[in-house]
């Protein structure tokens, strides 16, 4: 048998997809030994994204479809290796292709249901161990041997990653006298993302950085790692991004959601203050920072339901240079980590804020903005988690305390104690009357709302966030106007009900009736715009005097209607005649 270089199988195996030919070119592949398979598929799995690329070009027709084909084929001979080499090229084409497609969840459920049925073929375990095998390292090698202690036959399909795809399976040895074997998680990089220098640096360093033994608990700390794969203890439990399916699946309400958004704001920062030491954010320490948050590398755990992180280390696959930075799971990823500096230490704070705005609305923010439902539902929760994922990092977390080092625990009480807050809020109590007297109202409930909200921030005492008690004033303010112009401009004003006298004539003038309709009406739109809009707002946080000039301005909403219906309400004849 004639032995073939790696670029002569990775050429016949291109033929093979391509043109189906005569059967002995099968056989050939089929012989030859694991060495030789080994380069050839590497070689041909290297260039997955030209063979695609140049196929769909010149025959207009799916590559996909012609490796599946291709593998129907090759499944009709006795069985080989190159059984399960094809059966890897289906997988890495098959999760190429959803990984360059828009967000689908069915899409990606039905690639996972195909991937799944594909790993029952034995030989795919057989050519996971052999195409996927350490290269260039020692037989003794930590790396070599962990390899080696894996028990092929028994790994199924877990599932996809950014830029890999994952199993289960047994350890070959046991670990105790009852024989167990330990379950084991293997990440297997895809080809050819493990070609790029960047991602097979990280990945191969991955078991040093983050398996040490003064890693904290809350890491799922892996047991070793080469430039294609990393192996660790398989963590049993949902991911969170599984646990907010089945939430959104049960159509919560908006109570609902700020109760989950709270919950899990807890539990994460607990985690992230944990992972940092229990210390202020080191930007000089990157294994401090998980800098890849996202729901599906957050595994809540299914004994205790705390959190357990997986994949740390910044995702080279969506940094700008690569070229798909805006898609999928990178929406989560600071803009700071997309341009590869790495050094802001308010990276995992911009995640968790887009992971709550999801949280509230049934979806992740894909335009770094605050969705316009949080801000209805409750502008002071708008304000605390826009301050979460400015595009800047030098401009987050500008609410914190002046004065101290950003740490986890700090911002855990920071959102616990607002989230407190608006549990006061109109639009999130389930009473029936509530919110619609909160919506529809002139004056809605504010006042009383930041009052109740000012006394819990006077019960914080020195922990108490930026002194914020003066927009109290300016709704009282909003709400004094509104009652004046309406006293002013009513069919029965109080003057009238207190003399017992009623004057028509004066409301009903051509010039008198459209004076006070305008004013009315005037009067109760900038009531209201203020206490939708501005009344929990402020920026007195960010220096500059556009901003001091921004605040003055928002502030004077409050009683902007008075001028107007001073002057066309008392002067009538001056301005209606």
């Amino acid at each position: 048998m004639a032995r073939m270089s790696a670029r002569t199988y990775a050429k016949a195996l291109l033929q093979e997809i391509e043109d189906p030919g005569p059967e002995r070119r099968a056989r050939r592949l089929m012989e030859q030994d694991e060495a030789t398979t080994q380069k050839g598929a590497e070689a041909f799995l290297n260039d997955i994204l030209d063979h695609i690329s140049n196929y769909e070009m010149e025959q207009r027709t799916d590559f996909m479809t012609a490796c599946e084909d291709a593998r129907r084929r090759i499944s009709a001979l006795p069985g080989s290796l190159l059984h399960g080499v094809m059966a890897l090229v289906c997988v890495t084409v098959k999760l190429l292709d959803r990984r360059f497609k828009s967000p689908d969840l069915a899409a990606q459920r039905e690639t996972d249901e195909y991937c799944a049925e594909l790993f029952a073929d034995p030989w795919l375990k057989e050519a996971i161990r052999v195409v996927y095998r350490p290269v260039d390292r020692p037989e003794q090698s930590a790396e070599a041997r962990t390899w080696d202690d894996i028990d092929f036959s028994s790994i199924e399909y877990h599932k996809a990653g950014t830029t890999s795809f994952i199993v289960k399976g047994r350890g070959s040895r046991a670990v105790n006298e009852a024989g167990a074997r330990p379950l084991l998680a293997i990440k297997c990089v895809l080809f050819p993302w493990n070609k790029l220098a960047a991602i097979a640096r990280a990945t191969d360093t991955y078991a040093a950085t983050y398996g040490a033994d003064e890693m904290t608990s809350v890491v799922v700390k892996p047991i070793s790692s080469s430039d294609r794969w990393v192996v660790m203890p398989f963590q049993r439990g949902e991911t969170l991004g599984e646990h907010l399916a089945a939430f959104e699946a049960e159509e919560p309400g908006i109570a609902s959601r700020l109760r989950k958004a709270q919950q899990i704001a807890a539990k994460l920062t607990t985690a992230l203050h944990l992972l940092a030491g229990g210390a202020p954010v080191d930007a000089k320490n990157p294994r401090g920072q998980h800098l890849d948050l996202s729901p599906n590398n957050v595994i809540l755990d299914r004994e205790t339901a705390e959190v357990r992180l997986i994949d740390l280390g910044i995702n080279h696959l969506y940094s700008r240079q690569v070229g798909i930075a805006e898609h999928d799971d990178s929406v989560y990823i600071a803009p700071e980590i997309k341009n590869r500096r790495p050094e802001s230490v308010t990276a995992d704070a911009y995640s968790l804020g887009i992971i709550l705005m999801e949280i509230l609305t049934g979806s992740p923010p894909r335009d770094g903005r605050t969705p316009d439902e949080i801000w209805t539902t409750s502008p002071i929760l708008g304000r605390v988690l826009e301050d979460l994922i400015d595009e800047r990092p030098e401009r987050r977390l500008l609410l914190l305390p002046d004065g101290e080092e950003f740490s986890f625990a700090a911002l855990g009480e920071h959102l616990d104690f607002h989230f407190e807050l608006v549990q006061q809020e109109s639009e999130v109590q389930e009473n029936d009357f509530a919110r619609p007297f909160a919506k529809y109202a002139p004056t809605s409930r504010e006042v009383a709302t930041q009052f109740k909200q000012v006394l819990a921030w006077r019960n914080l005492g020195e922990r108490r966030p930026r002194r914020e008690e003066y927009l109290l004033l300016f709704s009282v303010l909003a709400t004094a106007s509104w009652w004046f112009i309406a006293a002013k401009t009513a069919l029965l004003k109080l003057d009238d009900l207190l003399t017992g006298e009623l004057d028509l004539a004066e409301f009903t003038a051509d010039a008198g009736l459209a004076a006070n309709i305008i004013a009315f009406c005037q009067g109760l739109a900038a009531a209201k715009y203020y206490q939708t809009i501005f009344a929990r707002l402020s920026v007195r946080a960010v220096p500059g005097g556009l901003a001091t000039t921004a605040e003055v301005l928002m502030g004077s909403m409050a009683m902007v209607a008075i001028p107007t219906t001073i002057l066309s309400t008392f002067s009538k004849e001056l301005y209606w005649t």
